[in-house]
């Protein structure tokens, strides 16, 4: 017969391989998480650059001197500095929502007046060859 002692012992060491596995188990899901978050951290700042890139090309300076829009945006960063209440600010957010505005509308008309792809090819059913 097995002693109480020996009993505890034997349940305690199993117990203890539980929580072992339990605590490898815990450790795989945080790195799996942290991946995860790093990885949408990753893709918004990704978007956001491209959102960017976006607005230089909008505003014609994608085959600006890198050195000179670089300087440029220096400027606008450090006049951003009065906040969005200065004048110069207002008056750049205005600008740039009216061309925004404009591109957005051109976009919308260009997309009801195109013809679907399936509509616009005449489609004949192939007949048997004799």
């Amino acid at each position: 017969m097995v002693s109480k002692v020996e009993r505890l012992q034997k349940q305690y060491e199993e117990n203890l391989e539980k929580a072992k596995i339990a605590k490898a188990e815990l450790v795989k899901l945080r790195r799996e998480q942290e991946r995860k978050d790093k990885a949408s951290a990753r893709k918004a700042r990704n978007r956001v650059l491209f959102q960017v890139g976006g607005l230089v090309e909008l505003a014609g300076l994608l085959d600006c001197d890198k050195g000179a829009l670089l300087g440029g945006l220096l400027t606008v960063a450090k006049t951003l500095e009065d906040g969005p209440e200065s004048a110069r600010f207002q008056e750049w957010k205005q600008s740039g929502d009216a061309l925004l505005a404009e591109r957005k509308a051109t976009a919308q008309k260009t997309a009801e007046t195109e013809i679907p792809v399936s509509e616009s090819v005449d489609v004949y059913p192939v007949q048997d060859q004799p």
